[in-house]
């Protein structure tokens, strides 16, 4: 007698093989900056190769961008505080038809957000490939956002921000 879930397991992402690229934009111009985080841990529960749970762990003083001084600015209070904030999670609400409701806490807040993920088949595990678009003031990062400062010129940043990821489970 055969009880329980068919064909479930938990996967874990390789920290290693997997990449995260993020991208700030510019209100003027086509003008934008991009860098990379790192991963400390991520697991997706499966049943039937279908996602049913899952949590991703980012490292948040990982962040890097090839100026030294803008990323040491990225990495103080104004924008991403990694000395008092040095994770941001994603973490799985429920599933919505064909899409995903996830929590994102980044700086200690967190946002609800409506994601899809393709989830691929590969030689030895699953790859997940995507981009998300976030709105960083939703996190408390304000600087130079237009929402909050008056006359910013070329020194405004769009509010939104892109996440580009490559992610290998095994």
């Amino acid at each position: 007698m055969k009880i329980g879930i068919v064909n479930a397991q938990t996967v874990t992402l390789d920290v290693a093989a997997s990449k995260l690229q993020w991208t700030g934009y510019a209100e003027v111009g086509g003008y934008s900056q991009s860098g990379t985080l790192n991963f400390t841990s991520g697991t997706i529960s499966l049943k039937n190769d279908e996602i049913t749970n899952f949590t991703l762990v980012v490292d948040m003083t990982s962040l890097t961008h090839e100026n030294k001084e803008l990323e040491g600015h990225l990495k103080q209070s104004d924008f991403f505080f990694v000395s008092k904030y040095p994770i941001a999670k994603m973490t799985f609400i429920k599933k919505n038809k064909n899409t995903y409701i996830a929590e994102i806490n980044i700086r200690g807040k967190a946002e609800k957000m409506e994601i899809a993920l393709d989830l691929q088949k590969i030689n030895d595990g699953y790859l997940l490939k995507g981009k998300l678009k976030l709105d960083r003031t939703k996190f408390d990062i304000k600087y130079n956002s237009s929402s909050y400062f008056q006359d910013l010129g070329n020194y405004a940043i769009k509010n939104d921000f892109d996440l580009e990821y490559e992610l290998i489970f095994k």
